[in-house]
């Protein structure tokens, strides 16, 4: 086989991919398949074979009835005195094999027929006649040279043969792996630089040779497609000159649907894509800092996002959307600082609690919202008390208790800003207070027998009639008598209120 030689061969429609490849050039004499030849060969055997025949059938009637009268002829008539001549022993052709020599070469030489039957077979399959040259003709020489002998019994001159066709075989076999090789790799560059002709020469070359070659198939099958490739890329090429990248992406998109393996159409889209992701990022990053300045911080913060996505980790970006976050986070403490105080106006002390609570649990350095809770908290708790008082006024009853109410209702106007709702709860508490703390005239009726006792008042002694000056409230009256057994009345003074005389006798003698 001759060394490739460097061919420069250019697609026309490879413009903008030009490079040398070289070629697979087989640069060898082309001979007729194998099948052909040998059928030749078979037709010249049966030829000589019939020929040899005739030619032995005539010698054999020349000798029996031609010759006796030709040596009848020559006789002379009177007998000539022969001189002795010395006899040679004749030399043997070659060495005389025995029996057992000449089967040991008949199995030899079957067994290295049969393996070049099975190997003229694989170089029939990988079409050897087409690309064999010298080679071919020297194998196939000796193939018939191991025939001849093998059919005239001369075993030891078919061994041979056989094993030379054999070695020149391997050889072959051996070339057309490497003529393979290099045509797919000649093939694959030729695809690579746009040259389709040449890409489809080199894989016809290896279909040729070995026809279910599936490398070959694919490169074929790309090679055949590579034209519209180059077209659908050229024109990507220039819509992406002209401004027009989403039709550009679109057209490389195209190109690699028809060979998604050929890499100028995977680097161009690579290439149109970040521009048209660095346009997008760009476009976003404005919209975002515009939607910053205008103090629309959710819709900042969604198109910083978007950006971010566009170009992972981009230090623009990421301030964007901190700026983003802060003043959206702004704006909602805002809000609920709003809402707190209108809660607050409204008197509403529990639910502007739970808001400032919720603000301080995010940022707990929200010093109005401290301040908010601190005020809330303590108008909250006036508010209960005041509430408490107000709904059980017997409360104030208690001496105690009077006079914490009395302490309350003095705190509750002190707060500024009361409110209408605080200032009522003052009204209400303070004439509360004013009533517990008025006296009211009782009047208790004895027999002037009994010894009577007004518990949180004192002794009263006995007496038929007496009036003593209370506040309102729960009292006791205990009345005692020697030999009577005591009595205990009870009775409650309401403020503002009359009450009937209260009767204090022990009439009920014991034993």
């Amino acid at each position: 086989m001759s060394k490739p030689t460097v061919v420069t061969d250019t697609d026309p429609q490879a413009t903008a991919h030009e490079e040398t490849i070289i070629p697979v050039k087989l640069g060898l004499a082309r001979v007729k398949p194998v099948t052909a030849a040998r059928q030749r060969d078979s037709r010249h055997s049966r030829l000589l074979v019939g020929t040899a025949l005739v030619v032995s059938l005539l010698l054999v009637l020349a000798v029996i009835f031609v010759l006796p009268l030709w040596v009848a002829e020559q006789q002379p008539e009177e007998p000539v005195l022969a001189l002795p001549v010395e006899v040679l022993p004749e030399e043997p052709e070659g060495p005389v094999l025995t029996a057992t020599e000449l089967a040991t070469l008949r199995d030899q030489a079957e067994k290295l027929l049969a393996e070049l039957l099975t190997q003229q077979a694989r170089l029939d399959g990988l079409a050897a006649a087409e690309w064999g040259g010298d080679a071919w003709e020297e194998y196939q020489q000796s193939s018939r040279a191991g025939d001849d002998a093998y059919l005239a019994d001369a075993f030891q001159d078919a061994v041979p043969a056989y094993a030379n066709a054999l070695q020149i075989g391997e050889q072959l076999l051996g070339r057309s792996a490497e003529i393979i090789t290099a045509a797919l790799s000649a093939g694959n560059a030729a695809l690579d630089a746009g040259n389709a002709r040449l890409a489809l020469e080199q894989f016809q070359l290896v279909i040729g040779i070995e026809a279910g070659n599936a490398p070959a198939q694919a490169g074929l099958e790309r090679a055949e497609r590579l034209p519209e490739v180059l077209v659908l890329v050229q024109q990507g090429t220039e819509l992406e000159r002209q401004g027009d990248l989403e039709e550009a992406a679109r057209a490389f998109r195209a190109a690699l649907g028809l060979d998604p393996s050929w890499a100028p159409a995977r680097s161009a889209l690579t290439a149109v894509t970040a521009r048209i992701d660095n346009r997008r990022f760009e476009t976003r990053m404005s919209q975002g800092l515009t939607a910053l300045a205008e103090e629309e911080f959710a819709a900042a913060l969604e198109l910083f996002g978007e950006a971010l996505i566009l170009r992972p980790g981009s230090a623009e970006a990421l301030d964007g959307q901190i700026q983003a976050q802060q003043g959206q986070k702004l704006e909602q403490i805002a809000l609920v600082e709003a809402r707190a105080l209108a809660f607050e106006r409204r008197e509403l002390w529990e639910r502007a609690i739970q808001l400032y609570r919720d603000l301080l649990v995010t940022d707990a350095t929200l010093v109005f919202a401290q301040a908010g809770l601190e005020r809330s908290v303590l108008r909250a708790d006036l508010e209960a008390k005041l509430v408490n008082l107000i709904g059980n006024p017997t409360l104030l009853f208690d001496d105690r208790v009077l006079a914490d109410a009395g302490g309350l209702v003095a705190d509750a106007r002190s707060v500024e800003d009361p409110g209408p709702r605080l200032e009522e709860q003052i009204a209400d508490l303070n004439r509360l207070v004013v009533l517990a703390s008025t006296l009211v005239t009782v009047e208790l009726h004895s027999d002037e027998l009994t010894n009577v006792t007004l518990y949180r008042v004192g002794l009263l002694g006995t007496f038929a009639v007496t009036q003593v000056q209370i506040r309102p409230g729960n009292y006791t009256a205990v009345g005692s008598r020697h030999g009577y057994r005591d009595v205990r009345t009870t009775f409650t003074v309401l403020p503002g209120r009359e009450l009937a005389p209260v009767e204090v006798r022990c009439v009920e003698p014991i034993g």
